[in-house]
C-alpha cells in the first residue's frame, strides 16, 4: 500500500492529504459492497432503452439495468466510494492483477481529496460523460505508467488474470458496452494531451472539465476552449420522457451501424464528426412506440450535406423517421 501510494504521489504530482482506507474482499463480499455502492436507477435504464431503440442502436427492450449489473460483477475489480472514501478491492492477495487495480483506485481517492469527484452535474447534456472520461482518463494513465514498470513476468500475469475473466454475461447489449467503455477509451488519450501542456493544466482541467464527448474526442477543442454551440431543444409531440445531447460520441454510434452495413463511408463519418457543433434532443412516448427528435447544428455545408444523406439512410431503414431542415438538420425516429 505505502510502495502503490508512493508511485501515485509521483506520477500524479500530488500528495494524499490524508490516508486511504483500502479494504480487501473474496468476491462475494465485493459483489455485496459493489451493489451497495452503485444502487440501480430501474426507471432511468428503461427510458434510456426506450431512446436507445428509437435510435436504432437497441434492438427491443431489454432490462439494462440488469445487464449493467451483470457486467459491472463479472468486470470491475476494484472501486473507489466517494461517499465514504474508502477503496474496495476484489481479491484478499496484492499479486500483480490486483496492485495495478489499487493504483487506479488510489488515483481516484487522490483526485477526491484535492478536487471532489462526487459532483452534481447536469443531466440534459454531456457533462457527466465527460467529467467521467476526465476521472476515467487521468486513472488509466497513471495506471499504464505503473504497468510499464513491471517486470515481463507481472505483465504477463496481469494478461493472464485479464484473459482468465471469461466471456461476457449474457444479455448484455453491445451498446451498453460502449457507452460504459467510452471514458476507458477516449480519456486516456484527452488526459495525455491536456497534461502536456503541463501539469497545472491538468489540475486546472478538474475545476473547469470539458462539458462534451467532442472536447473529449478532440483535446484540441477543449484547450482552445471551445465548447459546443448552445442549440433549442425541439417541440416535443407529447409528454417529454427524456431530453438531452446526441453529442458527437452518440452520433458516431449511429453512424457506425450505416457504416457496418455499407451505407455511409469512413471519410462521410469522418465529414460529419468533425463538424458536429451542438445539438439537443427531445424524447416521448406515443402509444406503445418511444419516439426522439435531435435537432444537430453542422459547422460547414458538406458535414450538412453528408448528414442528411446518412440520415435518410437511417430513415429508409426505420418507418416512423423523418428528416428535414439544413441549419439546422432535425429528424425524429419512432420505434
Amino acid at each position: 500500500m505505502p510502495v502503490a501510494e508512493a508511485f501515485v504521489e509521483q506520477h500524479r504530482g500530488l500528495k494524499f492529504k490524508m490516508p486511504v482506507k483500502v479494504i480487501f474482499l473474496a468476491d462475494a463480499e465485493f459483489q455485496a459492497a459493489l451493489a451497495k455502492g452503485n444502487g440501480s436507477d430501474t426507471t432511468g435504464y428503461a427510458t434510456e432503452a426506450k431512446v436507445l431503440h428509437a435510435l436504432g442502436l437497441l434492438d427491443g427492450h431489454p432490462d439494462l439495468a440488469m445487464a449493467e449489473r451483470s457486467l459491472q460483477d463479472s468486470s470491475v475489480i476494484g472501486f473507489y466510494e466517494s461517499k465514504t472514501k474508502e477503496l474496495y478491492v476484489r481479491g484478499v492477495d496484492a499479486k500483480p492483477s490486483v496492485r495495478h487495480v489499487l493504483v487506479h483506485e488510489l488515483t481516484h481517492a487522490l483526485q477526491d481529496q484535492w478536487f471532489s469527484i462526487d459532483r452534481t452535474l447536469p443531466n440534459d447534456d454531456e457533462s457527466d460523460l465527460a467529467f467521467r472520461s476526465l476521472v476515467e482518463g487521468d486513472a488509466v494513465r497513471i495506471e499504464s505508467q505503473y504497468i510499464s514498470t513491471l517486470s515481463a513476468a507481472d505483465k504477463r500475469e496481469i494478461q493472464a488474470a485479464d484473459a482468465a475473466g471469461g466471456p461476457l454475461p449474457t444479455g448484455v447489449p453491445p451498446i451498453l458496452l460502449e457507452l460504459d467503455y467510452f471514458p476507458y477509451q477516449a480519456g486516456p488519450p484527452f488526459t495525455e494531451a491536456v497534461a502536456s501542456a503541463g501539469q497545472e493544466r491538468l489540475d486546472a482541467a478538474f475545476t473547469t472539465p470539458p462539458v462534451s464527448t467532442a472536447q473529449v474526442i478532440h483535446p484540441g477543442l477543449y484547450l482552445a476552449g471551445k465548447a459546443p454551440l448552445t442549440v433549442d431543444f425541439p417541440p416535443a409531440d407529447g409528454t417529454v420522457i427524456d431530453k438531452g445531447v446526441l453529442g458527437e460520441f452518440g452520433l458516431d454510434l449511429l453512424l457506425e451501424r450505416l457504416n457496418s452495413r455499407g451505407q455511409v463511408t469512413a471519410g462521410q463519418i469522418q465529414t460529419i464528426s468533425s463538424g458536429w457543433s451542438g445539438d439537443r434532443y427531445i424524447a416521448w412516448d406515443q402509444g406503445s412506440k418511444s419516439c426522439v427528435r435531435t435537432r444537430l447544428q453542422m459547422s460547414n455545408p458538406q458535414a450538412t450535406t453528408d448528414l442528411l444523406a446518412a440520415l435518410h439512410k437511417f430513415a429508409g431503414e426505420h418507418a416512423g423517421t423523418s428528416v428535414s431542415g439544413t441549419d439546422p438538420v432535425q429528424f425524429t425516429a419512432c420505434a
